[in-house]
């Protein structure tokens, strides 16, 4: 029920896959405008997809990703 709250549902997925460089102002737009960005964000960090999703690149999401892998091994809590 949320997802069809997003405001991506029924854009053109080419927008959110730009294939090298910035994404499109339409994408980004549309997300930091969506009443479920974070929860998008947060499903996006747990998955490798390629494409801007949840207001994040792909190299943004996996430089989060790496950032968190690193403190939760300097905590000693498991990945």
């Amino acid at each position: 029920m949320t997802e069809q709250m997003a405001l991506c549902v029924g854009m053109d997925p080419e927008v959110f896959f730009p294939g090298s460089g910035r994404p499109p102002k339409a994408a980004v737009d549309a997300c930091r405008r969506c009443p479920i960005e974070i929860r998008c964000m947060f499903d996006a960090l747990r998955s490798t997809d390629e494409g801007y999703r949840g207001g994040l690149t792909k190299a943004e999401r996996d430089r989060i990703r790496a950032w968190d892998r690193r403190a939760r091994k300097r905590a000693g809590v498991a990945a």
